[in-house]
């Protein structure tokens, strides 16, 4: 009786832990993946200058820009994450590139490990340089930064600033192993390292006279409340390592929101670090990284609806042999207005001046762009 007393008490109990076991299998679910995006269609009106386009080609194929247009800007996102039985959290992401004007399809793809010691990122994204900067508030349909402004006021071939030039340092989507700590006293930290910016799982040649870039960042950044205002503040170090073309960046940036105000300034400066073979500094060349930019804005906000106001500069000194700089200068009006969840009105006026070292004609532009339309996110 005992012995079948106690088989029939192990019997229940092997059943329960079975239970038990097979209730916390159910439990453990895969990673599930959410679908995220935007859309933004934008009509304008843009003026480039007529020198420049009278001097653009020959007598009989002069370039006559067309003063409307239409232009469209999406991406689908994918991310999703979990968590481990050893508390960690797995992320991943993927960001496509869904417009036809795109030349990339993939625009970021990564993943990331949470935890106590903060998140480190694997794969492409930017870096913590971007990730950590302050700039100037700034909306509208036409960005301040990046090629946006290029596309309305063409910028001339021979001025040696990017189309896409911006304030920020490290926003490459290179591979690159990145760590972000958790706010403490107000006070993120991060850093990030770019075995190669060569878009390939071949292993990166080193040495000789290879080409292979190496790049490396470091940032922090303070945002607190004082008073009944919002402080923020960042200073972040970007270099890059390329023989020749080695190159360290910093930025600083500040904001301070007062009510509906929002205040803000930065600076970028980047030096060529890097020596020609005879010795000389790339400094002196006339394909010098060395730039300057400086961004300052003012942006206002009201339930929903939102202005702002930017000025944007960058030069590049080039080959100290030839007086001037060739730069771009930017104004931007910029507004947003609520009009349901997700969907935004877009607009912007801006007038953008693209200046060559030289004062010939074709290698300067400059022009105003009227821009409006919507954006939509889900």
């Amino acid at each position: 009786m005992k012995k079948s007393l106690y088989l029939t008490t192990a019997l229940v109990a092997a059943g329960v832990l079975a239970l038990g076991s097979t209730d916390a299998m159910a439990k453990a679910k895969p990673m599930k993946i959410g679908v995220s995006g935007s859309y933004k269609a934008v009509v304008g009106y843009a003026k480039n200058a007529d020198g420049f386009m009278n001097a653009t080609g020959g007598a009989t194929t002069q370039t006559s820009y067309q003063a409307i247009d239409v232009k469209t800007d999406s991406e689908v996102h994918f991310k999703g994450s979990v968590k481990t039985d050893a508390g960690l959290t797995i992320g991943v992401g993927m960001e496509l590139e869904s417009d036809q004007a795109s030349t990339a399809t993939i625009d970021g793809s990564y993943m990331t490990i949470g935890g106590g010691f903060g998140t480190i990122t694997l794969g492409n994204t930017v870096a913590a340089a971007a990730s950590l900067a302050v700039n100037p508030p700034s909306t509208g349909a036409v960005g301040n930064y990046g090629g946006d402004s290029a596309a309305w006021i063409v910028k001339p071939a021979a001025v040696s600033v990017a189309a896409t030039a911006g304030g920020n340092i490290g926003g490459a989507d290179h591979a690159k192993i990145k760590w972000m700590s958790k706010s403490f006293s107000g006070f993120s930290v991060g850093a990030s390292y770019v075995p190669s910016t060569t878009n390939s799982n071949a292993l990166p040649a080193g040495g000789g006279a290879s080409s292979e870039i190496q790049q490396h960042d470091i940032g922090v950044k303070y945002s607190a409340k004082m008073g009944g205002n919002t402080v923020s503040a960042g200073i972040n170090y970007w270099s890059q390592d390329a023989g020749t073309a080695d190159i360290d960046a910093y930025h600083v940036g500040i904001s301070v929101a007062a009510g509906a105000f929002t205040v803000g300034a930065s600076m970028k400066e980047v030096s060529a670090e890097g020596n020609a073979a005879d010795g000389t500094s790339m400094a002196d060349s006339a394909t010098s990284p060395d730039e300057e930019a400086v961004t300052a804005g003012v942006q206002w906000a009201q339930g929903g609806a939102t202005l702002s106001l930017n000025y944007f500069t960058t030069e590049k000194e080039l080959t100290s042999a030839t007086t001037g700089e060739d730069s771009v200068e930017k104004w931007t009006v910029g507004a947003k207005y609520a009009m349901g969840p997700g969907v935004d009105f877009l607009g912007t006026i801006q007038n953008v001046k693209w200046s060559d070292e030289g004062t010939v004609a074709a290698n300067n532009n400059k022009g105003t762009a009227v821009v409006g339309g919507i954006a939509v996110k889900f």
